[in-house]
């Protein structure tokens, strides 16, 4: 398969996500028809053969492996864990070695006829092609899928508190801090979308300002909304000495106080709004990012949204608007801190500023 593709001069590859499981490839026009015929054959006819379920069962075991030697992905991973207790939301993606272990080809087997069936697919293509062409290529494979029923998930529902999780021989303490917000398709997605790039979007962000610039206590920081399905989170994630972890926690708490008193100035707002817009058009260069975006509206909204009304959204977002989304995201009562580090992290830490009711 891999030499077919390097024949063609294409990429294929495939992830997953929380919330999605998404194949892809990018070739040349000429390629598009054999390509499509490979990679649906994949994805509707895999024979699972026993040998390349342990070969890949070793590679996953390795993942794990690599994504626990990375303090910042196993923060990450805990904060989940405590958001969603018991909710497929709150599980790593990568899943752990006791699961990888137990799996076997009968439920792999089970679990792609759940997937992998009509209702529960999204087919996107971008670039040099139209739709009837598209649509002659896809029809035949897709028309080999049989309907079933999808797997059905519990409502997720964010759950707050403060956490901190033992772990001696690294450098630094990892924090994440949270707050239960909006869903992907949420209205008000643009207000958090400008919130969080004036926090810790960028390098001229506040938070990035107050915390790294001014005070030093920090390398990064940063700031953003996650959307899901049907649930969302405003996070904040940074990484600091363990003899700076309490104090950095406290003027995070301390900038995020200050902002929902005051809100944003106008220099904040209009770099934010400029840095997205702009950003997001500049994305738009890449087919790739194209397709993404198209399969994207299509599960979270169910229909397709115009790039301008997107511009737009960004760009008809003021100072009231960002101030309100803030005021009613940055409460203590709908917070999540998770630190991983030395138990002393926590030590002194307060969230009383954020206990106003503006």
């Amino acid at each position: 398969i891999y030499k077919s593709f390097d024949k063609m001069g294409g990429v294929l590859d495939a992830f997953t996500s929380r919330e999605i499981m998404g194949f892809y490839f990018r070739v040349q026009k000429k390629h598009f028809a054999e390509a499509f015929s490979i990679l649906a054959e994949m994805i509707v006819e895999p024979s699972f053969p026993k040998e390349e379920v342990e070969r890949e069962r070793s590679v996953i075991l390795e993942e794990i492996k690599m994504v626990n030697d990375t303090p910042s992905d196993v923060a990450v991973d805990l904060f989940m864990q405590d958001a969603f207790p018991g909710h497929p939301l709150g599980r790593p993606v990568q899943g752990n070695e006791g699961t990888i272990q137990r799996i076997g080809r009968d439920a792999l087997m089970i679990r792609h006829r759940e997937l992998v069936s009509p209702p529960n697919l999204v087919l996107t293509a971008s670039g040099d092609i139209d739709m009837r062409s598209f649509m002659k290529v896809a029809e035949k494979p897709v028309a080999k899928l049989k309907n079933a029923a999808n797997p059905s998930f519990p409502k997720s529902a964010f759950h707050t508190g403060m956490k901190v999780y033992e772990k001696e021989h690294t450098e630094q303490a990892q924090i994440v801090i949270g707050f239960d917000s909006e869903p992907a398709s949420s209205p008000r997605r643009f207000d958090l979308l400008v919130l969080a790039n004036i926090l810790g979007g960028t390098m001229s962000s506040r938070l990035f300002t107050e915390i790294r610039e001014k005070l030093g206590l920090v390398y990064s920081i940063s700031a953003e909304h996650i959307g899901h399905m049907d649930s969302g989170f405003f996070g904040i994630q940074a990484a600091s000495s363990h003899s700076q972890a309490g104090r950095t926690l406290n003027e995070t708490v301390k900038v995020l106080h200050d902002f929902c008193e005051k809100g944003p100035s106008k220099e904040e707002l209009d770099i934010a709004k400029e840095n997205l817009s702009g950003g997001f058009i500049l994305s738009l260069e890449s087919a790739s990012t194209r397709m993404g975006r198209l399969a994207r509206n299509e599960l979270y909204f169910g229909y397709q949204t115009k790039i301008e009304d997107a511009v737009k959204g960004i760009e008809s977002v003021k100072a009231k608007d960002v101030l309100k989304a803030a005021r009613e995201t940055f409460s203590a009562e709908k917070m999540l801190m998770t630190v991983l580090g030395r138990k002393s992290a926590l030590k002194g830490v307060s969230v009383k500023p954020l206990e106003n009711k503006w």
